[in-house]
């Protein structure tokens, strides 16, 4: 995770694979049920799996998804992405409420306005939406509430090639829409076999009577109260999502396996511990007090401004270790979700700080359930130490590194052994051996543009992970295990750097901080040693 304001959302790279096959045209299911906001209903496909909006979309309800399938051919290349129809639901809104006087927080606040109408939100969120054309547009009830129905097709030279959009609008109230949207091929002759359904669906919509959502009111006074509640909220309107709690986190799910759960939340109150003793809540604080100082008289009243302004969003005016104790954690059960939802491609993991929440999911399907708790670990400590640092941005070498050791840390017995991490340590051997790898000098003043595979040396973002995990792992235990001609002068290089950039902010005087004297052709040998 980077700490910066700039960057709100760490990647932890990974290859991954896309096996998925062709999809099926649904079937109608239950009522999807919306009792605690808007109030209506309306049958949804039988099924597929329901995607929560992540808030980058504000008029998104719900989204849902087949269960494994989710797209159909449409071109004569199987092969070409573009020939694809992506099979999706939407449930959107439409509302035209005054806003409440309180200001937006959390991903609200960099979401921007909504959209007006059906045509405005597809042009900005599906493929070709601003090439679609209208093709129906009919007005009918549908328990007595006034609705439209549209169809859209996007403008192929070959009909059977395009793709269409079924929606459908419902007026529920004078200040809100409610809309169903299903994405499907267009092809004239097969279009009949897709409308069925969607046609059914769309006619099920109706009104529901509005209920107290249970524990959607904080029973108590603290922040983790408040964030309960509001949690429960939204959950309300996530049927299959359901609260875990743990001392320090809050973990969302649909996952229907209770001993995956509770192990999960066994690992983060384990991993949470270690975190504690390596990153203490009191020497961040102490690191915060002597920065302010330092700066006292150096920083225009904008840029004070500007930094009181971002401390105030991130932390809602709340202490940072209570914040630590309400950390969310939502587990998805599969790959496809996980992007769905917004996870970024070629990614297993990532902490947003504007959501306030960490995002994975249960890899038992692909790499194992080992790999799922090697990214639990990484980002974990990316979120833990947020609450602490802030938006301060350190090298990737640092802030990857770091996260890549904590993911080696081996579960037994119920407790936290640390190893070596496993994904890493085979890259790094082999790169050493064979002289290709970023000399250290260098690597400490990599950006993350460099980390992530753009650099002059054509090293891989692969490759460069294993490079700072392996850093990171040998100045942490290269003392202890007795490393071939280490330097006591190497014992400060991890505390320096994170001191001067917590109480500086700057990048350039942390690296000269943390390694000044410090012999970095010795350095680097005994660290290819240790590697080997």
């Amino acid at each position: 995770m980077i700490f910066s304001i700039r960057s709100l959302v760490h990647l932890l790279t990974l290859t991954l694979l896309c096996t998925t096959a062709f999809a099926q045209m649904p079937k109608v299911g239950n009522f999807y049920r919306d009792t605690s906001d808007l109030g209506f209903r309306v049958k949804v496909p039988d099924g597929w799996k329901l995607i929560p909006p992540s808030g980058d979309d504000q008029n998104l309800i719900a989204k849902f998804d087949p269960q494994v399938n989710n797209y159909v051919q449409i071109g004569s290349n199987p092969q070409d992405p573009a020939g694809r129809v992506f099979l999706n639901c939407w449930l959107l809104k439409f509302d035209r409420r005054p806003e409440p006087e309180a200001p937006k927080t959390g991903m609200a606040k960099f979401a921007g306005k909504p959209e007006k109408d059906i045509a405005a939100w597809l042009k900005k969120n599906v493929e070709q939406g601003s090439k679609l054309k209208l093709d129906v547009e009919k007005a009918f009830k549908c328990d007595k509430i006034e609705a439209i129905e549209y169809q859209f097709t996007t403008t192929t030279p070959d009909m059977k090639n395009s793709a269409r959009y079924y929606a459908c609008l419902y007026k529920l109230k004078p200040d809100i829409d409610v809309a169903l949207i299903f994405s499907a091929p267009g092809d004239p002759k097969k279009w009949n076999k897709w409308e069925t359904p969607f046609d059914a669906m769309s006619r099920s919509f109706g009104v529901e009577e509005l209920k107290a959502v249970a524990g959607g009111t904080a029973t108590g006074t603290t922040y983790r109260d408040k964030r309960r509640a509001e949690i429960n909220t939204k959950l309300a309107t996530q049927p299959g999502w359901k609260l875990y709690e743990s001392s320090n986190y809050f973990v969302v799910t649909p996952h229907t396996d209770r001993a995956f759960v509770q192990e999960l939340l066994q690992r983060l109150e384990a991993i949470h511990a270690i975190y504690v003793i390596d990153y203490p809540a009191a020497k961040a604080e102490e690191y915060k007090k002597i920065g302010e100082a330092a700066r006292t008289g150096e920083e225009s009243p904008e840029e004070k401004a500007r930094k009181k302004s971002e401390e105030e969003f991130f932390n809602e005016g709340v202490d940072s270790k209570e914040l630590a104790t309400c950390s969310i954690v939502r587990v998805f059960t599969d790959e496809g979700a996980y992007h769905s939802y917004g996870g970024p491609p070629s990614s297993a993991g990532y902490w947003s700080p504007v959501a306030k929440e960490l995002v994975i999911y249960d890899d038992q399907a692909g790499g194992g359930r080992n790999d799922t708790w090697l990214v639990l670990n990484h980002e974990a400590f990316h979120q833990y130490i947020f609450y602490f640092y802030g938006s301060i941005s350190p090298h990737s070498w640092y802030n990857e590194g770091t996260g890549d050791y904590y993911s080696g840390y081996f579960w037994k017995n119920g407790k936290f052994i640390l190893k070596e991490n496993s994904w890493r340590k085979t890259t790094i051997a082999g790169n050493v051996r064979e002289d290709n790898y970023c000399p250290l000098d260098v690597f400490v003043r990599w950006d993350q543009r460099q980390y992530y595979g753009t650099n002059d040396l054509q090293l891989g973002g692969g490759e460069n992970y294993a490079q700072g995990w392996s850093l990171i792992y040998f100045l942490r235990t290269g003392k202890k295990n007795n490393a071939k001609g280490w330097d006591p002068a190497w014992d400060a290089i991890l505390e320096t750097y994170l001191r001067v950039l917590a109480m500086s902010g700057k990048l350039d005087q942390a690296v000269d901080e943390a390694f000044k004297g410090i012999d970095m052709r010795a350095l680097e040998n005994a660290w290819k040693d240790y590697t080997r």
